[in-house]
């Protein structure tokens, strides 16, 4: 059933309240030199390495991509419809092209002593953070609540995808290719996506 009308409304309240967070953080560190945090946080720099390029490794497109038709098959296993999973890769999509907007807005430069992958693009704020909230983050949201899958199989899938919500930001600040602050900003940029994909899906979602 669809929610009874305003029921969106706090979504895009802490929506705007990400989108808001995020750009005043962005504001403050790419004016400046790296913050604090950000100078106790390299600290984890070559921690694990091999784990930290696999969880990187998600949150590049063709992983995306990979996993989006995993879900779509799962979806259409449990006689749900994949069309959920093709509007969140669209909404992904575009959450990447405004986050690569934003870097250019912000211009802050990445770290020095990057490890494996050099990216030649700007840092703030990262698109793999914004990645693990915004497409990880709905596929978990998916996977509790989707009706057909078994409780046991939701709450595996869940804690998987937890895993990766977590580790994917983690990941960036071991190889060395952002600042602490980047991958906060990329969380509360990506949250707040994740939140107004969801009040649109209220609003204009088909009623069950």
């Amino acid at each position: 059933m669809r929610p009874a009308e305003g029921a969106e409304l706090p979504l895009w309240a802490a929506a705007l309240l990400c989108f808001a967070a995020a750009a005043v953080l962005g504001a403050y560190v790419s004016s400046r030199a790296p913050v604090r945090i950000d100078v106790e946080t390299a600290a984890v720099r070559g921690e694990a390495t091999s784990l930290a390029v696999f969880f990187t490794l998600l949150g590049r497109w063709y992983a995306v991509g990979a996993v989006a038709a995993v879900a779509a098959l799962v979806a259409a296993g449990i006689r749900s419809t994949p069309s959920g999973v093709l509007l969140l890769l669209g909404w992904q999509t575009l959450a990447q092209g405004v986050t690569s907007l934003a870097k250019l807005g912000f211009h802050r430069a990445r770290p020095a002593g990057r490890l494996v992958f050099h990216e030649p693009d700007l840092s703030y704020p990262s698109g793999h953070a914004v990645t693990a909230a915004t497409f990880y983050g709905a596929l978990l949201l998916f996977a509790l609540r989707a009706p057909g899958l078994p409780r046991s199989a939701a709450l595996l899938l869940g804690g998987v995808l937890a895993i990766c919500v977590a580790g994917i930001p983690w990941s960036r600040l071991a190889l060395g290719a952002h600042y602490f602050t980047d991958v906060a900003g990329g969380l509360l940029f990506g949250c707040g996506w994740l939140c107004a994909g969801l009040a649109l899906l209220q609003r204009f979602g088909p009623a069950a």
